[in-house]
């Protein structure tokens, strides 16, 4: 044997090790993640998430893209990202082809549920306005157009066929002009620990008007992406606030492509977001103790087979 041939073999080792090495480890699955805006709620959620994912075996970088509303459904739908953020009422608008959807987003389906966003109706304590109708002809902020909440405002003020002097601002504006007696009431939807209304309670005292209880049930009945709930959570956190009161809500999602996210991938992106919810939690407060099983909440859209296998070993269905 020359000594050529002696020099080349280490070289074929090598290279043969190598090929064996890629045909048993799996390739790294990059994935796009269509998020909230920046600024909003969603956004730092969607960043620590990210993080979260990107540390799951298998998975590769993970990559955000700027969306927001129904825009991310469409992203999902069209497989232009693999999975985002959105709420469950915008997600079950996209299912059933609902404006601003020009077709069905058969598509998306439901990874899991995050915390809650819940409509609340504020007026002064010493307000002359007791009950929802009172609100007819009131100055009432309900957020900037294109916001869920606005539409939610709009759908309840028609069925009640109201009319209201509906003003459009962002909340910490809406919040300063209420201070001054700007407005009459606020219409939004926050979570239970929502830092502007928390600084509103600490400035003066508050008081929340119910929405009517059959308004609540007729849309529960026609979207099941509603469900009945308290705001707040704990009167506590509101100095200027006496008593909570029974609303709606409508949880954040998070949402898949249902062929570009495989079971497998599905599976372990739920299960590492089970597992790592106080990191969540660390910029988004309503996170932080949240019950895991909320994340199997179901929204009237179709779970992936993947995360069900999950919420079955957890005892959540």
């Amino acid at each position: 044997m020359s000594s050529s041939s002696l020099r080349v073999r280490p070289a074929r080792l090598l290279a043969a090790a190598s090929l064996l090495v890629a045909a048993t480890t799996p390739a790294l699955a990059d994935m796009s993640f269509s998020t909230g805006r920046q600024g909003g709620s969603q956004y730092p959620v969607s960043v620590a998430l990210s993080q979260v994912l990107e540390k799951v075996p298998g998975i590769g970088t993970v990559s955000l893209v700027p969306g927001g509303g129904a825009a991310n459904i469409v992203a999902v739908d069209q497989g232009l990202a693999h999975i985002g953020i959105t709420l469950s009422n915008s997600a079950r608008d996209g299912l059933l082809g609902k404006p601003p959807y020009k077709s069905k987003t058969e598509n998306v389906v439901q990874l899991f549920a995050l915390q809650a966003f819940k409509i609340a109706v504020i007026v002064a304590e010493e307000s002359p306005i007791k009950t929802f109708k009172d609100l007819q002809g009131k100055k009432v902020n309900t957020g900037p157009k294109g916001f869920t909440v606005v539409e939610v405002a709009n759908q309840i003020f028609e069925r009640e066929k109201m009319k209201v002097n509906m003003q459009y601002l962002q909340v910490g504006q809406a919040v300063e002009q209420f201070k001054d007696g700007n407005l009459d009431a606020l219409f939004y939807s926050p979570s239970d620990r929502f830092a502007a209304f928390i600084d509103l309670a600490q400035a003066r005292k508050i008081r929340l008007v119910p929405l009517p209880a059959s308004v609540m049930d007729t849309m529960i009945k026609e979207d099941p992406s509603f469900y009945k709930t308290e705001w707040p959570a704990k009167v506590a956190d509101y100095k200027g606030l006496s008593a909570s009161v029974t609303t709606l809500g409508y949880p954040n999602i998070i949402i898949a492509h249902k062929t570009k996210v495989t079971d497998d991938q599905a599976y372990a992106m739920t299960k590492a977001a089970a597992e790592n919810m106080e990191t969540l939690g660390q910029v988004e407060p309503d996170l932080r103790g949240w019950d895991l099983k909320n994340m199997a909440t179901e929204v009237g859209i179709p779970i992936h087979p993947g995360s069900i296998r999950y919420f079955k070993e957890r005892g959540w269905r």
